[in-house]
């Protein structure tokens, strides 16, 4: 297995390529630095290339990198390894995901697993100390919760997982926050059982409201998180857009927008 992380000589794409280093030493895995020719500078993707191959071999991560002159000659590369995931940068304002290369490929629909950061800082991915994982309600997929805990092992990072129950104004509900927390922990369980195995120490927070992404940029807003994990799905509209994707439109922090292979 080898991680990818795409390059284009900006600051951007560096910030995300030190994340995949992270995430390629925490699992012992090769980095395949790698670049489509462009508009970029050539020049600037070598200083790059070097920058990161030098942090490689201080961290002792096997690393390599590689030119290709066509998206087409990427995509074959790819389809002929065997990749574990694919980092990629996009920058804070910005279309969602730039149609010229990021979402061209992945709408290749290629087995492999999507990490797109969302750069704001790029000062911040050489050292995380907190990282939160918001999701909604009790739902949350095996695979998320394992790229956000190797994200907590590799930088020996505080986790936090907060959810967020949608309530309608129009609604009567009530129900006491302990009393949901208490639902929430036991619901998610086995989540806790595994960060035990893992050896790190798992937190939850929890918080009703009108509107989802809005409660947790405020929330986000009020701690001192360095790294925010969210998940999406791919579809034929690109990705199912919810509320808490607004935490990528539009970010606070750097942000890591999981988009996992699904078989159809």
């Amino acid at each position: 297995m080898h991680v990818i992380t795409l390059i284009n000589g900006s600051l951007s794409s560096q910030t995300s390529s030190i994340y995949a280093l992270h995430y390629a030493k925490q699992l012992n895995l090769p980095l395949y630095i790698l670049h489509v020719k462009g508009k970029d500078s050539l020049e600037e993707v070598q200083k790059s290339a070097d920058d990161l191959f030098a942090l490689a071999q201080e961290k002792d991560v096997e690393s390599t990198f590689t030119v290709f002159d066509t998206l087409e000659e990427l995509t074959t590369f790819i389809e002929q390894k065997d990749i574990d995931m694919i980092f990629c940068s996009t920058r804070y304002r910005h279309a969602l995901f730039d149609p010229s290369f990021v979402q061209t490929l992945i709408h290749k629909k290629l087995k492999v697993d999507f990490a797109i950061v969302k750069v704001l800082n790029t000062g911040y991915a050489n050292r995380v100390e907190n990282v939160v994982l918001p999701i909604r309600s009790s739902k949350l997929s095996v695979k998320k919760f394992t790229l956000f805990s190797t994200f907590v092992l590799a930088y020996n990072a505080k986790a936090e997982i907060y959810s967020i129950d949608k309530i309608y104004k129009s609604s009567f509900f009530e129900k006491k926050e302990t009393t949901r927390l208490k639902e929430l922990i036991f619901h998610l369980r086995h989540y806790f059982r595994l960060a035990n195995m893992l050896n790190f120490k798992l937190s939850l927070k929890h918080d009703f409201a009108y509107g989802e992404g809005e409660m947790v940029r405020s929330h986000i807003g009020r701690n001192r998180f360095d790294l925010t994990i969210v998940g999406a799905h791919t579809s034929s509209s690109f990705f199912f857009s919810h509320p808490i994707d607004t935490l990528f439109e539009d970010p606070l922090i750097n942000t890591v927008y999981f988009i996992p292979y699904e078989e159809k």
